[in-house]
């Protein structure tokens, strides 16, 4: 199977980024591009794998093949997923819709699965530096409704979402099951006009109701990776 590949590095190619539009949620690091691009095949099975834990039954990739489609080399943008592919200006289908809402489900079950794993207090740093995963989880609430209101508007709610989370310490799980449902729900309302919607911003760009959830996917099982590496 062909996965087309949009990358994001310094202007080095040292630390690199890989998103995989074609499968939403994918993403691969590396020190390198060469790395991040090496690292992507085994990245794409294990979301693969995630699908099929959860009783998805997506194609057989194998073999895989790889196509940079586009390559960002700027700073500024190292692993914000800025580029915007192609296909994320396709409006989303509703029976897309219900597949990747599904998918976030999912996911953040294994986010949460993963944090409440961790060997160490959730708002303690790890020794290797880095957030406390009470941080992460609180980083992915904020990320998620900021993904979501750039393309369907401001939503009520917010500060409060999150200050919930954060003032619950070691134990964030009702707070972060709230928050999700609230923003879920306003997902699951999405109208036609909504699936289409392009929001044009001068500097940044095109938000769109696909690449909305993509990035949602991403930037969750991201951190999802990150605290399941650490056990």
């Amino acid at each position: 199977m062909r996965f087309e590949l949009y990358l994001e590095s310094g202007p080095q190619r040292k630390r690199t980024w890989v998103y995989v539009p074609g499968l939403p949620g994918c993403v691969a690091f590396g020190p390198t591009t060469e790395q991040a691009i090496a690292n992507t095949p085994d990245a794409i099975r294990e979301r693969i794998d995630f699908l099929r834990r959860h009783g998805d039954d997506p194609p057989d990739p194998e073999p895989i093949e790889l196509q940079v489609a586009e390559h960002v080399v700027e700073r500024k943008f190292l692993g914000f997923g800025w580029q915007i592919s192609a296909s994320d200006r396709e409006p989303l289908t509703e029976a897309e819709v219900a597949r990747e809402l599904r998918w976030a489900e999912w996911s953040r079950e294994e986010l949460v699965a993963a944090a409440r794993a961790q060997t160490i207090p959730l708002t303690e740093s790890p020794p290797a530096r880095g957030r406390s995963a009470a941080a992460i989880l609180s980083h992915v609430a904020g990320s998620e409704w900021s993904y979501v209101s750039s393309n369907l508007g401001t939503l009520p709610g917010y500060s409060a979402a999150i200050a919930a989370i954060e003032s619950a310490g070691s134990e964030p799980w009702a707070a972060l099951a709230a928050e999700r449902e609230t923003l879920m729900a306003r997902l699951r309302s999405m109208t036609p006009e909504d699936l289409a919607r392009v929001v044009e911003r001068e500097g940044r760009p095109p938000q769109t109701s696909r690449r909305m959830l993509r990035r949602m996917l991403e930037h969750e099982w991201e951190h999802a990776l990150e605290l399941r590496a650490r056990l």
